[in-house]
């Protein structure tokens, strides 16, 4: 005669007419999952997830963004969720399967419903993380907790083997920890090539800052994908030498082709270019409907050429325009029609060196002399010009020490052109030679451009009367205290 026991099923089972039954939500939180799964798969290799991954990822690769996304970043987030997608349904069919077993206490054994097996005279238990391994018969097989009584309390508890002492080897063979194990070891498989891309990049910007040149052109070669980031990091380095300004301005270039570009990166280059005495190649780069093409025609004191040009090149702000047209009008030689279009210094503002320096050329050569006079004095105290003020050592890196060397040498060429306006042309003469050899050292020849234009119409007959010098003329020593960084430029 059998003597029934007590009823051990799966806490997450539900009772039923035909037996105890899985509960309702595991099927459709599977098919959850899965639509989840193929709606991010869609969403980072064709949809927005994708495009934004790229946009990220061209800051670093550029032109090599295309070929760099699906390895370093689209197929690890990919398998990432995977891994994560593919955990939550192999647990959940576990529990499925938990859920359509039980065990009975029969005829002082136990008797298993639902699988293939179980320990009928459990001898000794070993517990694990999320269960234990239970022997019977000289066999192990593992049970879940979770298969409770209507008391609710476990049978690992209540199936009275003795527990094996804490040094038992089956005591770390838990297969949820395997299975932890296994994701954490496919996650970190996943994540090498991101981390062999990451170093490079970090081997590369630490060459770069170092001044290991050659190093970095060897990681170039043989790493193509991170050249375009060698050329950005490159391009932001600060140097105290014109070549090495050369240098950088021909990564830009070089960047520029092959990515990555910020923002106004390109205003940047050109105006860099223009300093750097490379107008033509300048004008090449921003095309003639844009307001610095007019700018440079300007300055190259090429007028009919600015003439030629939509009006809509002639952007900028406000002052800026008004100077502009004013300089125009003084190539052509229409002094009256100049000195009206150049608007009148707000009150109670310190004056801008390029507004005094145009008013104060045009008041020479339209016969204002007492207006003449007091710009004069104004352009030889340049430091009361509203500009940057940089104190202490220039940086290293950025615009600071860029800027203080080209105010350096505009204040010079601040005092040339007041000393002409007063007919002090020997000394003007050398405060112009002072300026250009400071301009040439620090590798903006260009800086000096609109200068020279007003020069050599106030005094045709200085030293500014020479061909504006090419970009490749280098002072053979350097001015101490010229230490600069090409970040960018602005007049």
């Amino acid at each position: 005669m059998d003597h029934q026991g007590p009823r051990f099923n799966y806490f997450l089972s539900r009772p039923s007419s035909k037996g105890r039954r899985p509960p309702g939500w595991i099927r459709p939180a599977q098919w959850a999952l899965l639509a989840a799964w193929f709606s991010f798969a869609h969403w980072i290799t064709a949809g927005e997830g994708f495009k934004l991954l790229a946009a990220s990822f061209y800051n670093f690769y550029g032109i090599f963004t295309d070929e760099i996304v699906w390895g370093q970043a689209v197929l690890p987030n990919l398998g990432l969720v995977s891994l994560a997608v593919g955990g939550l349904l192999v647990w959940l069919q576990v529990v499925w399967r938990r859920c359509g077993a039980a065990v009975e206490g029969r005829d002082g054994a136990w008797r298993w419903l639902g699988r293939r097996g179980g320990p009928e005279a459990p001898d000794l238990a070993a517990r694990t993380p999320g269960g234990a391994w239970v022997r019977s018969g000289g066999r192990w097989a593992y049970v879940a907790h979770g298969f409770v009584d209507d008391q609710g309390r476990d049978w690992i508890v209540r199936c009275g083997a003795p527990a094996a002492p804490w040094y038992h080897p089956a005591r770390a063979a838990s297969p949820l920890a395997g299975m932890l194990v296994v994701l954490l070891g496919c996650a970190w498989a996943l994540q090498i090539p991101v981390e062999h891309n990451r170093r490079l990049r970090s081997e590369a910007a630490r060459a770069v800052w170092e001044g290991e040149a050659g190093q970095a052109e060897v990681l170039a070669r043989r790493h193509p994908e991170i050249r375009p980031w060698i050329r950005y990091m490159e391009s932001q380095g600060g140097c105290d030498l014109a070549p090495c300004f050369q240098r950088q301005l021909v990564a830009r270039l070089e960047g520029l082709s092959i990515g990555p570009v910020f923002g106004d990166e390109t205003k940047t280059l050109v105006q860099l270019l223009v300093l750097n005495g490379w107008s033509g190649l300048a004008l090449k780069l921003t095309g003639p409907n844009q307001p610095e093409a007019f700018q440079i025609l300007v300055r190259q004191d090429r007028p009919a050429a600015a003439r030629r040009l939509p009006q809509r090149a002639r952007g900028g702000g406000l002052t800026r325009r008004e100077r502009m047209d004013a300089a125009l009008l003084l190539e052509e030689g229409r002094f009256e029609a100049a000195y009206g279009a150049l608007a009148r210094e707000a009150d109670g503002q310190p004056p801008l060196q390029r507004a005094v320096a145009l008013r104060a050329a045009l008041a020479y050569l339209t016969g204002r002399c007492a207006e003449t006079q007091r710009l004069a004095a104004l352009l030889l105290a340049p430091y009361a010009f509203n500009q940057s003020n940089l104190y202490g050592d220039a940086p290293a890196h950025g615009l600071g020490a860029l800027q203080r060397a080209a105010r350096d040498a505009r204040v010079y060429a601040s005092f040339a052109l007041g000393l002409a306006l007063l007919d002090y042309l020997p000394q003007a003469g050398e405060q112009w030679r002072t300026a250009e050899t400071m301009a040439d050292a620090a590798g903006l020849p260009g800086l000096l451009d609109m200068d020279r234009v007003l020069l050599r119409r106030v005094a045709p007959l200085g030293p500014w009367a020479a061909p504006s010098p090419p970009h490749g003329r280098f002072a053979k020593a350097v001015p101490s205290g010229l230490y600069y960084a090409t970040g960018g430029a602005s007049e």
